[in-house]
């Protein structure tokens, strides 16, 4: 049985996450929208910015008009925030820090990656990493 979250949670979404479930759907995807319609989401113009990137390389061939919607979509459903606290060095991927940055500025719950360097931390001071296959047998399956 699903354990049930308070509709206060705040969650994080890594790049990697956001682009599954944008473009490989399954889990990812399910997890985004559940989390979207029930939970205060987070980012930053870092974390979009890396996401642009992402969405741009020639791997994914993605038309420009679909890499806007995603930019679009995600701006919809998540809190913008500019982060004024240290940057954190708890990871050992300088650009993971920045997620981290993020999630510990808005207090975030979940941060909900797939990236090993930052689920290995597990957690960092109240915010827990968890990949989206965990978190939906956790919370939603």
């Amino acid at each position: 049985m699903a354990t049930s979250l308070r509709s206060s949670t705040k969650v994080l979404f890594d790049t990697n996450v956001l682009l599954s479930a944008f473009i490989f759907k399954k889990t990812p995807a399910e997890v985004y929208q559940y989390c979207a319609e029930r939970y205060t989401l987070y980012t930053s113009e870092w974390l979009l910015n890396e996401l642009a990137e992402i969405l741009k390389r020639e791997k994914f061939k993605l038309p420009l008009s679909l890499q806007v919607a995603i930019l679009q979509q995600v701006r919809i459903d998540a809190q913008l925030v500019n982060p004024t606290n240290n940057l954190p060095t708890d990871s050992r991927d300088p650009d993971d820090n920045n997620v981290l940055q993020v999630a510990l500025f808005v207090k975030a719950d979940f941060i909900i990656t797939g990236d090993r360097d930052l689920l290995d931390l597990k957690q960092v001071i109240d915010t827990v990493m968890i990949s989206p296959a965990t978190f939906y047998e956790r919370y939603i399956g």
